[in-house]
């Protein structure tokens, strides 16, 4: 009788100890994503390819700018990374993402997450005019959100030739456009 208390005992710190075992739940960054993917069946409509597409180039263009700002600017690196970020654009000009470096600078952003991508299509007289609407959460260097910011860019699709039918180059027209204030000018008296 003494081994089966000794024995029930036993077993019982045993389904306690497994029992509180707590298994934590590992959120994966993106890159492990990516890095773990397949593409096997993945099966995508145009827009949604396009808002992936877009959302992984706004990602990569926010993570480069926000290295940039945080080093010298003055180094090769430097220079290569401005070269990248340049890359993303139509037209190369500087004047792009000065508003960016600005607000990256300004609030000492190390970390860039973009989130809630949608995509939409404005038709102004001939032309026809993608947008891309997001939300943008900055961190600094210890990974404490500096705040959530609503941002508005354009880009374009533009079809390359070659060999592959219906290939694509992106680029951003421009980033971060400024919302329209909502109220008309009045008269003052």
């Amino acid at each position: 009788m003494k081994i089966n208390k000794n024995l029930l005992f036993s077993f019982f710190i045993i389904a306690i100890g497994i029992l509180s075992c707590k298994k934590e739940n590992v959120q994966r960054s993106d890159i492990e994503t990516l890095r773990h993917a397949t593409n096997s069946n993945v099966n995508l409509d145009s827009s949604e390819a396009i808002a992936s597409i877009t959302r992984q180039k706004l990602q990569e263009l926010y993570d480069i700018s926000a290295l940039y700002t945080s080093g010298n600017r003055n180094t090769a690196i430097d220079s290569l990374n401005y070269r990248q970020i340049q890359g993303y654009f139509i037209k190369k000009d500087s004047g792009n993402v000065s508003n960016l470096f600005k607000e990256l600078d300004s609030l000492k952003v190390r970390y860039v997450k973009i989130k809630n991508v949608e995509i939409s299509t404005e038709i102004k007289e001939k032309d026809t005019l993608d947008f891309a609407k997001y939300t943008v959460e900055y961190r600094n260097s210890e990974q404490k959100s500096l705040g959530e910011f609503t941002k508005k860019s354009q880009y374009d699709l533009i079809k390359k030739t070659g060999k592959i039918k219906n290939e694509f180059k992106f680029y951003f027209v421009s980033i971060d456009i400024p919302e329209k204030d909502s109220i008309s000018s009045g008269v003052i008296k």
